[in-house]
């Protein structure tokens, strides 16, 4: 599991215009939920935004300020439509030593045999749903499709999974495969098409041979 550290302050004064104080001198207004309750917290504006862009939501986030830490996950985020900072930040408090659900980006490496052989890779699935404990918890899952050829594809059942992660997903869905591109499944038929034309002038040049038979 990935990790990644990150100071916070406990936060007294919510009204608005305490929250607008606290984005003016670089800090992010937020909450810690958990089974306790809700935490009202803010977090130094420029490293969460610098830590959040290289983690994402799936990462665990531990809280630490003094003695007291709190092992977080993003649970959702406010962002300003115009300036793209983020405004507000909502943790949810997440367990030791219980399971939780997740949805993991799954990311496609190396390059498939197939598409030098004029085909075309698509993925299918790009997340899937796991349960696991917070410290088992993914990043992501990479899965690398150097080995497709044509026609050939790779199913969540293949994924490479770390003991402890229960997938959720079907493990017959298909996360990636590689595909006939149109043009090469078109090639076939535009050459079938003139000997079909072939066909049809020699069944219509036969009786007009059986006419000049009988007139002679």
């Amino acid at each position: 599991m990935e990790q990644v550290t990150l100071a916070y302050q406990d936060r007294t004064l919510l009204k608005k215009a305490a929250a607008r104080r606290l984005r003016a001198s670089g800090q992010i207004p937020a909450v810690v939920y958990g089974q306790n309750g809700a935490v009202s917290i803010s977090v130094d504006a420029h490293q969460f935004s610098l830590k959040f862009a290289a983690v994402g939501e799936n990462t665990v986030i531990k809280l630490q300020n003094g003695k007291t830490e709190y092992e977080v996950l993003v649970k959702d985020y406010q962002d300003d439509i115009l300036t793209g900072h983020i405004q507000h930040v909502d943790f949810y408090h997440v367990s030791a030593t219980k399971t939780l659900h997740a949805r993991i980006p799954v990311h496609l490496t190396g390059n498939a045999i197939g598409i030098r052989n004029g085909g075309l890779l698509e993925q299918v699935t790009h997340e899937i749903e796991v349960e696991c404990l917070a410290k088992d918890l993914p990043h992501s899952i990479k899965v690398d499709v150097s080995g497709l050829d044509l026609h050939q594809g790779i199913s969540v059942k293949d994924l490479p999974v770390a003991a402890g992660v229960k997938v959720l997903t079907s493990g017959e869905s298909v996360v990636a495969h590689v595909v006939t591109t149109r043009a090469e499944a078109e090639a076939p038929a535009a050459a079938a098409a003139p000997a079909e034309g072939e066909a049809a002038a020699a069944e219509g040049a036969a009786p007009a041979a059986k006419a000049q038979e009988k007139k002679a």
